[in-house]
């Protein structure tokens, strides 16, 4: 196994673990009626641009798993929006982009991830597509980016190379 390798494991486990814990602690105490955060998708996210697209798709897929069965989520239900936002993320690797480019390339797969999850939830709810958009998709999207800037300031050496 090379460094690589081992760093990827390294970090996905310590932040990705400490996501899903803070997810499920931390979250619902700074959530606004049913806005919250995303921060596993931000691990995975940054995961992506740091080791590319297989290891943010791994981390994302994997992340995913283990996020909805800890919740009360179907399993699986977020698995796959997560894996493709990774593995978006990872495409970019190594393109050159600045950091605003890489924030707006965040911002569209932050809202990719919450349109496909919201897709698959509406089939478990009573509730209307249109109305999850206004109602969660665009103000979860928004405060996750808020959230994805504020960890991005403070680890972003562990997520550059």
């Amino acid at each position: 196994m090379d460094q690589n390798t081992k760093y990827f494991l390294f970090i996905t486990g310590v932040f990705g673990i400490s996501s899903i814990i803070l997810q499920s602690l931390l979250v619902p105490l700074i959530e606004i009626t049913v806005w919250r955060p995303d921060l596993v998708l931000v691990i995975v996210l940054l995961s992506g641009k740091r080791f590319g697209s297989a290891g943010g798709s791994t981390a994302g897929f994997v992340l995913g798993v283990v996020q909805d069965s800890l919740s009360g989520m179907p399993v699986g239900i977020t698995a796959m929006p997560k894996a493709m936002a990774g593995y978006f993320s990872g495409k970019t690797r190594g393109s050159g982009q600045s950091g605003t480019a890489h924030y707006v390339l965040f911002i569209i797969l932050i809202l990719m991830h919450e349109l496909i999850t919201y897709a698959f939830f509406q089939y478990k709810t009573d509730l209307s597509y249109l109305y999850l958009l206004y109602s969660r998709i665009f103000p979860n999207s928004a405060y996750t980016m808020i959230m994805l800037f504020i960890v991005n300031v403070f680890f972003n050496k562990y997520f550059t190379e």
